[in-house]
């Protein structure tokens, strides 16, 4: 968390969801698999071992996700950070193409509701204390978007200080 005149950075970390587990167990099973075939049937079993080993620990760190939020004059920048190393940049929207920005369960998202949006989602999947969703309506290039996201209460009051009739608390 970084707070800089008109500059703000929060984090949130992903929760792991079962796909991304399920994705793991099955590579180590195959990798077990592998290893057993080598040692007992044909050796050239440990090849494929050695190149599943590679592939898991690659691609492992990718199962980690946290979303940073950055608010910077009127910007919200997304970024998606992979296994505590590699970071991209994954959204961008400007308080001026904002229609809205409310909590998830706000009466100011009645009127969005019956409408076809596309819906991106940048939470922590986590529910209950502490998770507060915020939804964003954005007129984007591809249409109006609904994102999701959790920010923090100092995100949303410097949001609501550069554009106060688009930002709901309630």
């Amino acid at each position: 968390m970084r707070v800089d005149g008109n500059y703000y950075e929060c984090l949130c970390k992903r929760r792991n969801t079962m796909k991304g587990n399920m994705i793991k167990a099955a590579i180590c099973a195959l990798i077990a698999i592998f290893v057993f075939l080598a040692l007992f049937v044909i050796p050239y079993f440990l090849i494929a071992a050695l190149v599943l080993g590679y592939v898991f620990y690659s691609i492992s760190g990718r199962f980690k996700v946290t979303y940073e939020y950055v608010f910077c004059d009127g910007q919200i920048d997304f970024d998606k950070i992979l296994g505590g190393e590699a970071r991209k940049h994954a959204h961008r929207c400007d308080l001026e193409t904002v229609e809205v920005v409310a909590p998830e369960n706000s009466h100011a998202l009645d009127g969005y509701k019956h409408m076809k949006l596309t819906t991106i989602d940048y939470t922590s999947l986590e529910q209950g204390e502490g998770h507060k969703v915020y939804v964003i309506i954005n007129k984007g290039a591809k249409g109006v978007e609904r994102i999701l996201f959790e920010p923090d209460e100092t995100f949303v009051a410097m949001m609501k200080q550069k554009s106060p009739r688009k930002v709901n608390e309630y």
